[in-house]
């Protein structure tokens, strides 16, 4: 039973229960990958451009970027589309002034290559305190979004929700690191493309015609958030789907390693 008495739906408890197991199989049988400081942080750079694609495309629409999107296009029309465009444009920039020095430096963290660069433990240490506190600051929506949305799902307190979503992504990458953070990327980022599309297919089968106009339709930017964003964000961006954005860096940039060179 749920904290508000409402049955529970056993359906979503079971397919959350087996995609929590599956991940946690997939990062055990990949763990064995991860035996060098290569392996762990760059999957020995053995993950393909499709499966590293997928997992980028994962990383975008991830909680703070899917979620938060339609949220302030909820409240704000076009004028919050256009955080999806800085964000990206941001997250590119990114990539190709931090990640590509640090992958031909050799180096897998920032902390590293600044410490290459400058043979100081000051720096390295200003660069590890930074990229903890933005990791923290990163993490917390993540987490207070999990625990929301485990609280409906299994009737869990938040808390509980947030725990029990700390432990799978400590288990990720303790386990198998950038390899198994990749590949849960690559699911998650699989099912959201695949279901965005059958629901724009679900979607555009009646074309443009609003058979019973109501409020949403009077004052759309008021209800979209309620008709369009929290459903889609519930079937599509589950915990365990969300893991792996917990696992890895925030800014994707350590993924880059991982990829090989060519096809």
């Amino acid at each position: 039973m749920l904290a508000d008495n409402t049955p529970t739906d056993w359906v979503s408890v079971g397919v959350f229960g087996a995609f929590t197991v599956a991940v946690l199989v997939l990062s055990s049988l990949l763990g064995r990958r991860a035996s060098s400081a290569k392996g762990y942080f760059a999957a020995h750079g053995q993950i393909g451009w499709f499966v590293n694609g997928i997992a980028f495309a994962g990383d975008y629409l991830s909680a703070a970027s899917f979620l938060g999107i339609c949220g302030l296009i909820a409240f704000w029309g076009y004028d919050g589309f256009l955080y999806s465009i800085g964000y990206l444009a941001g997250w590119i920039v990114a990539l190709l002034v931090v990640a590509e020095p640090i992958r031909r430096l050799g180096k897998y963290t920032f902390a590293d290559a600044l410490n290459a660069r400058f043979g100081s433990r000051l720096v390295t240490l200003a660069a590890a305190v930074s990229t903890l506190l933005v990791s923290l600051f990163y993490l917390i929506p993540q987490m207070v979004g999990a625990g929301a949305l485990i609280k409906p799902l299994l009737g869990l307190p938040s808390w509980v929700g947030v725990g029990l979503v700390g432990v799978v992504v400590t288990v990720i990458v303790t386990t198998a690191g950038m390899v198994s953070t990749t590949w849960v990327q690559f699911i998650k980022g699989g099912l959201l493309l695949s279901l965005c599309a059958i629901l724009a297919a679900l979607i555009l089968g009646r074309g443009f015609e609003v058979r019973a106009p109501g409020p949403a339709r009077e004052a759309p930017a008021r209800n979209v958030g309620s008709v369009v964003a929290l459903p889609a964000w519930a079937v599509m961006e589950g915990p365990p789907g969300e893991a792996a954005n917990f696992a890895v860096d925030p800014d994707g940039l350590v993924r880059t390693e991982g990829a090989r060179t060519g096809p």
